[in-house]
């Protein structure tokens, strides 16, 4: 599935840098001037490295996420998902401190980055969720797979008002 996923992210940066090319040469810049932020939503709950995995779980089934933000003061540093959370619990007990399990990289991306530039990067390190952050706040949350959706649903029908993407 990864090595599919891989190939597929290949192509289709591929496609979009030949589209962005030929959409810069006829006057339309494409993908290089949509920006990020209309992919991430926002209303995103974080939690900080000192918070017990129980609260992390309380997020996520509260608010039908799949993922959490972890965040060190205002700096997000990394991403909790349902998977990384049932494996700790399991191990750690549900007081144990967020800090503790692992979880995903942080990209971290500003509003007006392009969609073109977040999947690019984000085609780069796979594994890694992108944070959006707008004035020092963290706002939302996009994968590589939730971008190559947006682009094939023609830009987006919309979706949940919660943050993530």
């Amino acid at each position: 599935m990864r090595g599919l996923r891989e190939k597929l992210g290949a192509l289709i940066s591929v496609g979009i840098s030949a589209l962005s090319w030929m959409a810069h040469r006829l006057g339309y810049p494409a993908f290089a001037s949509v920006p990020v932020s209309v992919v991430i939503l926002n209303r995103l709950a974080t939690v900080s490295v000192e918070q017990p995995l129980e609260d992390v779980a309380q997020l996520l089934v509260a608010g039908r996420r799949t993922q959490v933000p972890v965040v060190d003061g205002d700096k997000p540093v990394g991403v909790v998902t349902r998977d990384d959370l049932a494996v700790a619990v399991k191990s750690l007990g549900p007081r144990a401190p967020v800090a503790r399990i692992p979880h995903r990289g942080v990209l971290a991306v500003s509003p007006a980055d392009s969609l073109e530039d977040v999947l690019v990067r984000l085609r780069a390190e796979p594994d890694t969720v992108a944070v959006l952050i707008d004035h020092g706040v963290p706002v939302g949350v996009v994968t590589f797979e939730r971008l190559l959706e947006y682009i094939d649903q023609g830009q987006g029908n919309g979706g949940p008002d919660d943050g993530e993407a």
